[in-house]
């Protein structure tokens, strides 16, 4: 581990003194990597915001939940209603309707 760390504090300072050597044109060596640094920052930064507006959104979903289920459940309790209601309704009707059948059948026999 020493021996790494060794390393890596020998890399990371020859890196930066080749950073500061200037090219034919008088660009610094290190330049295009402080863009690529940079660029890496604010991708980071994004990433950071991206993952506390998830967190946040997660929150306010889960504290919308109860909300949502219980609308859903009063929904449910709804429809059955509705349901039980329209079964009596209708069986009615059908009673009602082979009631007219029977007695217009009858009427079609005496004449």
């Amino acid at each position: 581990m020493n021996k790494f760390a060794l390393g890596l504090v020998v890399g990371s300072a020859a890196g930066f003194v080749f950073s500061l050597f200037k090219d034919e044109n008088g660009n610094r060596v290190g330049k295009p990597l402080k863009r690529e640094y940079d660029s890496f920052k604010h991708d980071a930064t994004d990433f950071k915001h991206s993952i506390q507006s998830f967190k946040n959104s997660s929150n306010k979903l889960n504290e919308s939940l109860p909300t949502a289920q219980r609308a859903v459940s009063d929904i449910g309790d709804e429809v059955n209603h509705y349901q039980t209601r329209s079964n009596k309704i209708l069986k009615n009707m059908k009673k009602q309707s082979d009631q007219l059948n029977q007695h217009l059948g009858n009427d079609t026999k005496k004449n």
